[in-house]
């Protein structure tokens, strides 16, 4: 990845869930950011209303099958006191819309919040998570990867 990228990543940012939905993970990582003053107040009911009407979850079985879905959850700026991505790993799946056919549900194993205080747009986040979600296997190695510090410096590098 490019060099900038690796400035939206921080290894206290990266998290492990043990959630049975979308919501109750909304709930726990929203909570968090919360007490590190990442988010402001109404993050978590932001982010829920605008996953209910825009869906995040990304389908990877199309770029290698078996490969884990994921999910990039994000809300507008005003929500957000910082610049970065938040990694969250599941326990077990919990099912999402799926971004490009939204009446299809997914079982979902990462999501990537964007946190963005900027006005300007995110596409640039995304275009970078986009190109790292498809690189061959790298989700794959995700999976093999059991600490935040390990996941963390795959991600950098």
């Amino acid at each position: 990845m490019e060099a900038n990228i690796q400035e939206l990543f921080r290894e206290d940012l990266i998290f492990f869930e043990d959630v049975n939905s979308k919501e109750e993970l909304f709930k726990s990582v929203g909570e968090k950011l919360l007490q590190k003053n990442l988010v402001n107040p109404g993050y978590i009911e932001a982010l829920t209303e605008r996953e209910n009407n825009y869906p995040t979850g990304l389908d990877l079985s199309v770029v290698k099958a078996g490969t884990s879905n994921v999910a990039i959850p994000h809300t507008e700026v005003n929500y957000c006191n910082w610049k970065g991505l938040v990694v969250a790993r599941l326990k077990e799946e919990v099912t999402f819309h799926n971004m490009i056919a939204p009446d299809k549900s997914i079982p979902v194993r990462y999501a990537f919040f964007i946190l963005n205080n900027e006005k300007d747009n995110q596409t640039n986040i995304l275009s970078h998570l986009m190109s790292f979600f498809t690189a061959e296997d790298r989700i794959s190695h995700l999976d093999s990867l059991k600490t935040g510090k390990e996941i963390y410096d795959f991600i950098i590098s």
